[in-house]
């Protein structure tokens, strides 16, 4: 699933939160780790809202669109 980045963006601010004001220093550390990963998805997001289409999605849709063919294919030979 996909987000957006503005949930990414609260979700990091959430993080950033924890990791400023929780008495566990346990608890600080995985919000932190987790503040991070919630911005570097924010940016992915932000490029993806931008139209940027990565070249892994376009592989994968090419792949996608093969084995359809693939699958037309037999079916069309099965019928006969």
């Amino acid at each position: 699933m996909r987000v957006e980045a503005k949930m990414c963006r609260e979700q990091q601010a959430i993080q950033l939160a924890i990791a400023e004001n929780d008495p566990l220093q346990s608890r600080r550390d995985v919000a932190a780790a987790a503040a991070k990963a919630w911005g570097r998805e924010a940016l992915q997001a932000d490029k993806r809202e931008a139209g940027y289409i990565d070249p892994r999605d376009r592989l994968d849709a090419e792949i996608t669109l093969e084995f359809a063919q693939e699958a037309d294919l037999e079916r069309s030979e099965n019928a006969r």
